[in-house]
């Protein structure tokens, strides 16, 4: 009886410790690339990252990037604190990219994923805004 009533004790204080531990994990993947437009590098387009799938042209940045004089760009994972629960570890993770050139939004990318720890994916987008309707994914590979 005793035994077991230890148990227990040590348990929940497992538990309850876990529970209150804080980490940090990625909550979109990592995005680089390359914009063109008519085969033309596009230098110093904003490339931006939205956390809301209904988002389509990114209006609710969470973070942004421009491209170089290549068209070449590099957007790192968003980063996320949150504190862990066993067993109630899973999350809806969601996000949208775009790119601004010439005053106009084009989504480039968007995905979702429901699961435990971080994102861990990384993606390549190469695009080219010429003929591509404002909200047509672009070429991603992973």
């Amino acid at each position: 009886m005793k035994t077991n009533l230890l148990l227990i004790l040590i348990f929940s204080g497992l538990l309850s410790a876990c529970s209150y531990s804080t980490q940090s994990r990625n909550t979109s993947p990592y995005f680089d690339g390359v914009l063109k437009f008519n085969d033309q590098a596009i230098s110093n387009a904003k490339i931006i990252l939205s956390l809301h799938s209904n988002d389509t042209f990114c209006r609710k940045e969470a973070k942004s990037t421009l491209t170089n004089e290549q068209g070449e760009f590099s957007l790192s994972a968003s980063r996320q604190e949150h504190n862990y629960k066993p067993f109630l570890n899973y999350q809806l993770d969601e996000w949208v990219v775009c790119a601004e050139y010439n005053k106009q939004r084009y989504t480039l990318y968007s995905n979702n994923r429901y699961a435990s720890g971080s994102v861990s994916e990384s993606i390549y987008l190469s695009c080219d805004l010429a003929n591509k309707p404002l909200n047509k994914p672009c070429d991603a590979s992973h």
